[in-house]
């Protein structure tokens, strides 16, 4: 028989329940207003502590891992001011300066190594790091232009002794054998990898080498630039191309190679479409003799000034100049470098926690070059010294070399043989004049960027016996060489006088 509950039991019951639930809504209520005030009280400090910082300490003007400057207070105009653009002026200036911000970046990156977290292929500095099509031709809308100039037999012996690797010059059958020893094939070898914001960061042999990829490209605009400055140029006058490959032609692991091309292939082509009457020199293959030799820096993305003293040694055979051996050379050493690498990969900590040593070449005539310095126009500045003492070594070695791009670099030297050579280059280039201070008279350095004079006009101008083309692989085959015909086309009928010279010889 079910038993009935008494009604006023049951109403004493719910009464307890309705009780029980107030508290319980009291007691939640009373630790969120309790957790609200503490949060408050830590918050408000925090936040008044932050914006003392943010407007006491003095803001990042440069970043060294960004190898950048950083933004910089927009000037104000109605015009900007109405379009939103000078707000917004202001919101990238504060956030992008902020104090200490490569400190803090790199705490970031050391905190995202501890945990193992990576940043992936997320953003793409290098362009994708995707599978290449090997069997990709190339456009070759460039055809070898006639020479209108009929090439000397000792240009035509220079060519092939330059393009055959067989007979790329070593200074001595020790020094031969001492290369060939020293000579390792990567690609053929398995190694841990990973991509970091485009960049591969390759571990082996105990140490992180980041590496750019090449995916190809036709190299139009530069074989169409060189055989019209060859059609233009007195045929006495020498022209040279030597294209430095990316570090990944040698270091790029058998596990990883389907993300590159072969860049001597590229190579290869470049020099069958050029004008008979160019020099074409091959230091892909020997470069190719010294790979376990720091020939690259690892944590940057040019080559060491090794890599570029054989490339140089090669060039120096084919022009047919003196060259002296590198043990005449006084070395100097910036040790903890850690180039741009650690900006390429987005901050990756391996490589900044695995810094190397930078070593440059000083000549054994240096102390009777004279370093003449010009702007883009030509306009002189100051004659100083060729290799810099510059600010932060251990991320700013490689400025080391006439201290950056956006000039004109004329080198004096004690040489007297006639020969005036200019150095058409990217950066890649900074590292090879050095070597030829006993090989020239001259050496006018000029950066295929920033150049606003009439190239013709000024290698005429200046007496000019031999033009090198020098830049890496990108420059060559990417952006870079769009530049090149304009050199040839821009201010021409220009006047161009060297005023400091001038001023010397009166």
């Amino acid at each position: 028989m079910e038993q009935q509950q008494h009604p006023q039991h049951s109403d004493a019951a719910k009464q307890k329940q309705s009780h029980k639930k107030s508290y319980n809504s009291y007691k939640r209520s009373t630790v969120r207003q309790y957790s609200s005030t503490i949060s408050l009280l830590i918050m408000i400090p925090v936040f008044a502590l932050l914006t003392l910082f943010l407007y006491v300490f003095p803001r990042s003007t440069q970043s060294q891992i960004e190898k950048r400057n950083l933004a910089s207070f927009p000037t104000f105009t109605m015009e900007d001011y109405f379009s939103g653009k000078f707000t917004a002026g202001i919101n990238t200036w504060f956030t992008d300066t902020v104090p200490y911000r490569d400190d803090f970046k790199n705490m970031g990156n050391s905190f995202k190594g501890s945990f193992g977290i990576s940043t992936g292929n997320t953003v793409n500095f290098v362009g994708d790091v995707k599978k290449v099509n090997k069997n990709n031709k190339k456009d070759r809308t460039s055809k070898p232009a006639e020479s209108s100039q009929t090439s000397k037999p000792s240009e035509t012996s220079a060519q092939t002794s330059a393009q055959t690797s067989d007979t790329s010059a070593e200074p001595s059958k020790q020094e031969s054998s001492q290369a060939e020893a020293s000579s390792r094939n990567y690609r053929d070898e398995d190694a841990e990898w990973n991509v970091e914001n485009g960049v591969v960061v390759v571990y082996q042999d105990g140490h992180y080498r980041g590496l750019e990829m090449f995916g190809g490209g036709s190299g139009n605009a530069y074989v169409d630039a060189l055989n019209d400055l060859r059609t233009k140029l007195d045929g006495n006058i020498k022209i040279y191309s030597m294209i430095a490959p990316l570090a990944s032609e040698y270091y790029t692991p058998a596990n990883c190679t389907e993300f590159t091309q072969n860049q001597k292939e590229y190579f290869d082509d470049i020099a069958a479409r050029l004008d008979s009457g160019i020099t074409s020199i091959d230091i892909d293959s020997v470069l190719a003799k010294h790979t376990e030799e720091p020939i690259y820096c690892r944590t940057d993305h040019h080559w060491m000034p090794l890599g570029a003293y054989y490339a140089t040694q090669t060039f120096a055979k084919a022009a047919g100049v003196d060259f002296k051996e590198l043990s005449t050379f006084k070395p100097v050493t910036i040790e903890g470098f850690v180039g741009t690498m650690y900006a390429f990969s987005g901050g990756d900590i391996n490589i900044k926690n695995d810094p190397e040593d930078f070593i440059y070449y000083v000549p054994d005539n240096y102390d009777q070059v004279k370093t003449d310095f010009y702007d883009t126009s030509f306009n002189f500045d100051y004659t100083g010294s060729y290799f810099k003492e510059v600010g932060d070594p251990q991320s700013n070695a490689y400025l080391t070399f006439f201290g950056g791009d956006e000039q004109i670099v004329k080198v004096r030297t004690n040489v007297k043989n006639g020969r005036k050579l200019i150095v058409i280059k990217d950066s890649y280039g900074n590292a090879e004049p050095g070597f030829l201070m006993n090989s020239f008279e001259e050496i006018y350095i000029v950066d295929m960027r920033y150049f606003n004079l009439n190239l013709v006009d000024f290698i005429n101008k200046m007496g000019i016996t031999d033009v090198l083309f020098t830049m890496v692989t990108y420059s060559a085959f990417g952006d870079n060489s769009y530049n090149l015909p304009d050199l040839i086309s821009q201010a021409q009928g220009e006047e161009i006088v060297d005023h400091y010279m001038d001023e010397q010889e009166e």
